[in-house]
């Protein structure tokens, strides 16, 4: 693979996925001075970019075709593998000294297996997922955790940082994802013990909101106590598929886990109790929406 050291500061970025995540972070790369051209599959979306200055390509291989840097922010695994090595797919026109950065969540086998097919082509991958949502996407405030070369690393940094306030280097191809990983395996056990022991303090006759104002202040207290307490205080569970995405990343955790032979037991059960919420119609909303199996198994008084 060409030496990307030396390569002269990055300017050019195509963003493919720019929907509720990839969209913010697209405007935020254009704020910070980077040329963008952007795809997503909704002609409504690219429309809607439009409007806000971005400028729009009718396929991915257009958008990308002179970035030095592409951006890759996919819903999914399979829509992943179609970007990159589909018809029409990324890999077709790839060419030494640019580089990939997906910052989808997804698979570790398929991201290490689409890194080596990039070198292939003598361009480099990095995995770059990240952390903090829609709101975090939206003020450039993202966590970014990656995986990939350390020269590739530096070499994009600047345009890392344009999305987001902390940015980590882990290690080789993947380690970005084992951190999400981890991170989903924390947030989703947190959002099930929250659950379960507001549920309790329910059935206790607590004053909900008196118990969370004890609890924050101490070692229970967490940045997702504070996300979620405020939605079930005030029973609006918001929207936008957070659920069904979390359920999407503890499958690909799971999958790492069973691929690795390493026993996560915590994480198969809050697995399972997402999956439970989704059965109960709850996917269309935040990870809050798993108070809603608490609820409904708990015995009425």
């Amino acid at each position: 693979m060409q030496d990307l050291t030396n390569q002269a500061a990055t300017r050019s970025v195509a963003v493919i996925g720019a929907g509720r995540m990839g969209g913010p972070m697209a405007l935020n790369l254009l704020r910070a001075g980077f040329a963008v051209r952007v795809y997503d599959t909704s002609p409504a979306q690219r429309h809607a970019l439009t409007q806000q200055g971005l400028a729009t390509a009718g396929n991915a291989q257009d958008a990308a075709r002179r970035a030095e840097v592409m951006i890759t922010m996919l819903p999914s695994d399979d829509a992943l593998q179609q970007a990159i090595e589909g018809l029409g797919g990324l890999l077709e026109i790839l060419r030494p000294g640019q580089v990939l950065i997906d910052m989808s969540t997804s698979k570790l086998a398929t991201s290490r297996r689409l890194a080596e097919l990039v070198a292939g082509r003598g361009a480099a991958m990095l995995d770059a997922p990240v952390s903090g949502g829609e709101r975090g996407a939206r003020e450039g405030t993202l966590s970014i955790m990656v995986g990939g070369e350390q020269a590739v690393f530096e070499r994009c940094r600047p345009v890392l940082a344009a999305m987001g306030t902390t940015i980590t280097h882990i290690g080789g191809n993947g380690m970005g994802l084992v951190a999400k990983y981890v991170n989903q395996m924390i947030m989703e056990a947190a959002f099930c013990t929250i659950a379960e022991s507001f549920t309790l303090a329910a059935k206790a006759g607590a004053d909900l909101d008196a118990v969370y104002q004890a609890v924050r202040g101490g070692l229970g207290g967490s940045p997702v106590l504070d996300q979620m307490l405020p939605q079930l205080l005030s029973g609006d569970l918001g929207s936008g598929r957070e659920l069904t995405l979390h359920h999407k990343d503890g499958t690909y955790a799971l999958a790492a886990a069973e691929s690795l032979g390493a026993w996560t037991p915590i994480t198969e059960l809050t697995h399972a109790l997402f999956e439970q919420a989704m059965a109960a119609g709850q996917g269309e909303h935040s990870a809050a929406g798993v108070a809603r199996v608490y609820e409904a198994k708990t015995t009425k008084v």
